[in-house]
């Protein structure tokens, strides 16, 4: 039932279209290049944003991805300086370096949007963790942790309300989950002959 649900709010549910002014203000999203990321960096360019980090796994698909925002109808004359940042969720190191950038080259950040992640039925250990569990949870609440103090230092000192969002869909509502009772959780996901990829 809740994944009907989920589903009908997809079909039939149309999100507001968003009016804030973002003039003068940095936004970072993960996973850039296409689908929802792409669309939200031309909705911050919309609201006026003066600089977006479009964080890519691929620099070269993020640079023409950026070079495709910017010659879409109304955005052409907007100014808003992209960048396109290297980000492998798949490396610790990666999101570590990336996480270090944020905190030397941006004097502010005003919203950090982690959309990246993937969705396989491929069993693949990355760093310590299958693939999804290191993706999706494990690098994107890294990521997070890093760009925190970015998020309260802009907060504090231009005195604006700091936003940080984590993308995902109503697909959890389709699993039961049964390992949320191991003893150690990660230990029961990162075992390949219990893992029920397609429930994952």
């Amino acid at each position: 039932m809740a994944a009907l649900f989920g589903l009908g709010r997809q079909l039939f549910v149309r999100p507001p279209v968003p009016k804030a002014d973002f003039t003068g203000k940095t936004v970072i999203v993960t996973g850039s290049n296409a689908g929802l990321g792409m669309e939200a960096v031309k909705h911050y360019v919309r609201l006026n944003a003066a600089r977006i980090v479009m964080a890519v796994r691929s620099v070269n698909k993020g640079e023409a991805a950026r070079r495709e925002i910017l010659a879409t109808p109304g955005l052409t004359d907007k100014n808003c300086n992209i960048l396109v940042w290297p980000l492998n969720y798949a490396l610790y190191a990666s999101v570590e370096a990336f996480g270090a950038r944020v905190a030397k080259e941006l004097h502010r950040v005003d919203a950090v949007v982690l959309n990246a992640g993937i969705a396989t039925q491929s069993w693949e250990l990355l760093e310590e963790d299958e693939s999804q569990i290191t993706v999706n949870v494990v690098c994107t609440t890294l990521l997070a942790l890093l760009v925190l103090p970015s998020l309260r230092n802009t907060a504090q000192k231009y005195g604006v309300e700091t936003h940080l969002s984590f993308v995902g869909n109503s697909g959890h509502a389709q699993t039961t989950f049964p390992e949320q009772n191991a003893a150690k959780i990660f230990d029961e996901l990162r075992d390949e002959k219990t893992a029920r990829m397609a429930d994952r």
